[in-house]
């Protein structure tokens, strides 16, 4: 142990001069790490360690990490006002500052869809090789694509010699599914596209490549978090609307093409109701928001790269697509007319003074509404609009016109004021729900919500419940959230495991 001393006397140095009482940190080999401190009032405070301290957490797990042990490691180190440092240590929590804990792994928020799927009509795997009339037009139109790109800029793109059917048929029995005719076609034409953006959202990946994707982890391919605490947890729908499934990943996601700038795009056989199977969409770091919608098949998008060559233009990109989202200060005017003319799915409110969110009504795709230091705010939200996520921060909250909402599953308060949140009961939809800001005068209602699955609370109202036995039954996930100290945290994640029994 005498190493470990060590290493706890280099972090308490690393600290000293800093207002810093408490550092909690988690590491777990090849998963990183992370930091969080804190003054000796439990406010967060920062600390100027660079990398220095996370290499200090990592030689600490070096240490204390027994053999075959995989969990993380959540530490905690003290320090006192005469510069005396003690650590404390555990493996049985996930998270810390936050503390979260998943009761139930099974359960997902809508439209988070979990492995495996349904496999869609027409996908399977089968012997009959691509059809010749495909294969005709997806070969004239490559070569035409070579021909206009070589005029344009004078160097004949190389794509490679095309794949057998039988290389095809290995890929596809590999992933358990048939890939559409024209991407058959392609892929019989040309082996990659390291450059030339054949599919227009990206170039093209080799074949053994998009095998590889498809199954790395789930099969498939996604866009966002599927965690029950992300940060934007709505799925919004890409436009035009319909032709894309609203889930943040499918199993029926193909990924075949890139722009090598951190952007991908995916074949999509599982398509929505309007879509078609075949059809292109494209995620990636420019899709903060919805899929983008590139092209109705691999055909449909080989014709607009030729027409976009032709025209010496360039290919139409989901970047395109409509507004999805809107953040505005709203001071003393009505949400009535900050949001006139508007059609998003997520709208963010700052700074208004009374808001009566009634006034959302014209506003018929949204999905997520966060309001933000407001005075007071009345959350009667119209049924008829499909608000899933309503986040409010306001010094009052009158949440008793809220009940009976038919779409909302999420909801986040943080109030100065008391809030009651018995309406909440009425909301058929309920399954996620943060009061660890808020002021809540009836906190053991939270009981009387048989739907919620997901609870977050600060280490007071946590206590509260307990001491009420107020916990809601069927509890999938919770949280602690603020600070606490380890030993409180590693109290409360024992009693809600066991109150809360097997799942």
């Amino acid at each position: 142990m005498a190493d470990l001393r060590g290493l706890v006397g280099e972090m308490a140095s690393a600290l000293a001069g800093t207002d810093i009482a408490v550092l909690q940190g988690r590491y777990q080999p090849r998963g990183g790490s992370s930091l969080h401190t804190f003054d000796a009032a439990g406010r967060s405070a920062f600390a100027d360690t660079g990398f220095a301290m996370h290499d200090l957490l990592r030689r600490v797990d070096e240490v204390l990490r027994p053999d075959g042990e995989d969990r993380p490691l959540v530490v905690e180190l003290a320090r006192d006002g005469a510069g005396r440092a003690e650590l404390r240590y555990t493996f049985d929590l996930p998270t810390v500052a936050p503390v979260r804990l998943v009761l139930d792994p099974a359960y997902r928020h809508p439209n988070h869809p979990a492995s495996p799927m349904p496999a869609p009509p027409g996908i399977a795997v089968t012997d009959r090789p691509t059809d010749p009339e495909v294969l005709a037009t997806i070969r004239g139109l490559v070569a035409e694509f070579v021909s206009e790109n070589t005029r344009k800029t004078g160097r004949t793109p190389e794509f490679g010699a095309g794949h057998s059917e039988e290389d095809i048929r290995a890929a596809e029995a590999a992933m358990g599914l048939r890939l559409p005719e024209d991407l058959r076609a392609l892929y019989r034409t040309v082996s990659g596209d390291e450059e030339y953006g054949l599919l227009g959202a990206g170039a093209l990946l080799p074949l053994d490549s998009v095998v590889a994707a498809y199954l790395a982890g789930r099969p498939g391919a996604g866009f966002g978090p599927d965690d029950l605490f992300a940060v934007f947890p709505v799925v919004y729908e890409a436009y035009p609307p319909g032709r894309v499934r609203r889930v943040s990943r499918n199993d029926w996601w193909v990924e075949v093409g890139t722009d090598w700038g951190g952007n991908y795009c995916m074949v999509d056989l599982d398509p929505g109701p309007k879509g078609t199977c075949g059809q292109i969409i494209q995620y990636g770091r420019d899709f903060y928001g919805p899929v983008g919608y590139v092209a109705e098949s691999v055909t449909a998008a080989l014709h607009d790269v030729l027409a976009a060559l032709r025209d010496d233009g360039t290919p139409r990109r989901a970047s395109a697509h409509p507004q999805y989202s809107h953040s505005e200060q709203v001071g003393e005017r009505r949400i009535a007319d900050v949001v006139a003319g508007l059609d998003v799915q997520e709208l963010y409110l700052n700074e208004g003074t009374t808001l009566h969110l009634a006034e959302l009504a014209p506003l018929r795709r949204l999905r997520s509404v966060s309001i933000n230091r407001a005075t007071a705010v009345t959350a009667a939200v119209s049924p008829g609009v499909p608000v899933e996520w309503l986040s409010i921060d306001a010094v009052e909250i009158d949440l008793s016109s809220l009940g009976g909402h038919p779409t909302l599953w999420g909801l986040k308060l943080a109030s100065r004021s008391p809030v009651a949140i018995g309406a909440l009961a009425n909301l058929p939809a309920l399954a996620h729900l943060d009061l660890s800001g808020a002021h809540v005068s009836d906190l053991y209602r939270v009981a009387d919500l048989p739907g919620l699955r997901v609870l977050e609370l600060s280490l007071a109202q946590w206590r509260e419940l307990r001491e009420r036995d107020a916990l809601p039954t069927g509890l999938a996930a919770a949280a602690l959230n603020g600070f606490a100290r380890l030993k409180e945290a590693d109290e409360w994640a024992t009693w809600l495991r066991g109150a809360a029994g097997p799942r």
